[in-house]
């Protein structure tokens, strides 16, 4: 059974299969891919970036309050996302 984790956008549960692990590491959001950086980190799936922003749940996840920095990186990820698809 895969550990279930919460979207800090939609707030939904769902397996860590589904979900992409966010970590700041020395003040830049990385995507922990092999879901083995230190640190605090946030799950979100990979089309809730605008609600995560709405709802400021990454901010709140990860403790900081970079949030232009954030939307940014967001909005790259997803389009980066949309690419490989």
């Amino acid at each position: 059974m895969d550990p279930i984790r919460t979207c800090v956008g939609c707030r939904q549960r769902d397996s860590m299969q589904n979900l992409l692990r966010v970590v700041s590491l020395e003040g830049e959001l990385q995507v922990d891919q092999q879901r083995k950086l230190p640190g605090r980190g946030a799950w979100i799936h990979g089309n809730c970036s605008q609600l995560a922003l709405d709802r400021k749940g990454l901010v709140r996840a990860l403790g900081d309050s970079k949030t232009e920095s954030f939307e940014t990186w967001l909005r790259n990820q997803a389009e980066n996302m949309a690419d490989k698809k």
